[in-house]
Formats: structure tokens, sequence, C-alpha cells
């Protein structure tokens, strides 16, 4: 992102206000192109012009853009317009993750529950998947509701499988709901009742301590 010199809040002159306002209009350029950008990488990467595509996600992850970033470690992975590189596709994730994408968190999440690009580890698996979660994410909120119902890098714990399962269902995740209903029939009343009270505090709190 372009970036004026001397931008100095918290300093009244005349000269300061106007090198302020500077700094706002170089801001807000940058974002603005940074959009137009990835809107341009977007369209080619739907037409399947990924070599275009890949082009420019790179200069948009060059200029830590987070979603480009992201897409630029999933056309790694899945061999779009250049060789499939699991490695180079957890780079460019760790990459994402450290400009807060949730998608990107996920993304290697995922890698780390098939050990593929980078070492199998169920429980950092679970823990990104978390972070994830939190952020809203609901493919990871999905994800994080099958480990715990099936004790993939945790003990086995339906009262928040049901209630990560919930969560999703609620974010409009497919899939969600039936797999909620279908571990609730192996639930008892009171779990189910306190999975349910759960999910609505969690949402209640912005998704944040769950």
């Amino acid at each position: 992102m372009t970036r004026a010199k001397n931008c100095h809040p918290g300093q009244f002159g005349w000269l300061e206000i106007q090198t302020a306002l500077l700094c706002v209009a170089l801001l807000s350029a940058g974002s603005f192109l940074q959009a137009e950008g990835l809107a341009a990488a977007d369209k080619a990467f739907d037409r399947g012009e990924y070599a275009t595509a890949l082009e420019l996600y790179q200069e948009l992850a060059n200029l830590q853009e987070p979603a480009a970033t992201y897409r630029l470690g999933l056309m790694h992975e899945q061999g779009l317009g250049t060789a499939s590189n699991p490695v180079e596709a957890a780079s460019w994730y760790q990459k994402a993750r450290a400009l807060e994408s949730p998608e990107a968190i996920a993304a290697l999440a995922e890698l780390h529950r098939k050990g593929t690009g980078v070492l199998q580890n169920f429980k950092e698996a679970l823990r990104l998947n978390l972070s994830a979660a939190e952020s809203g994410h609901a493919p990871a909120q999905f994800n994080l509701a099958l480990a715990y119902a099936n004790g993939v890098g945790t003990f086995r714990d339906p009262v928040k499988a049901h209630m990560w399962f919930n969560i999703a269902a609620a974010n409009g995740y497919p899939n969600a709901a039936e797999s909620r209903d279908r571990l609730a029939g192996t639930m008892a009343a009171a779990e189910i009742t306190r999975a349910q009270q759960r999910a609505q505090n969690c949402l209640d709190m912005n998704l944040l301590g769950c």
C-alpha cells in the first residue's frame, strides 16, 4: 500500500493538516487500487485464466493484500496456473494468516489435518480451526464441530460438537444442520439443551471464548 512520508498524527499546524489530508488521500487511493486489482484477479480466475490470475494475485500479495495472499496459496495447493506445491501453498497460507485471513487459517488447518505440505498435527489443526471459527468462518466452524464429534486432536465432546454444528448452521453452512441433528440422535436431552445454551452464549459473545 502506498504511504506518504512524514505523516505525523497529533500535529495541528496548517502544514501538518495538509500532510494528514494527503496521507488519507494516498491510503484511500491505495485501497481502491488494491480492490480493483483483486476484482480483476478474481474475474480472471473465474474465467479459468489461471496464469493471469496467478500473476495478479502475486502482485497484490507483494502488497500484503490478505485475500490475494490466501488465493495465491490456494492456486499453489490445487495446481492452478502453476504446478501443485503444498509446501509453497502452506507458505502463502502462513503469510495470509499473519494478515488475519480466516480462509487462510482454515486452509492451513486442513493441511495440518491431512499432513500435506506440513507435518500432520491434529492438535494444530484444531487450534487453527478454532481461530478461524471465532472469526466467523463457517467452514472452520463445521470442521471444528467434526473434530469434537470424532475426537480428532482432542477428546470427543458431543456438546461442543453440537454447539459448533449449530453455529455453522446459523452461518448458512451446507450440511451443518443435518450433521447437528444426526449427532443429537446420540445425545441425552440434557446434553442437547446444554449445547444449545452454549451456542447462544457463544453468539452473544461474538464467538469469542467459546
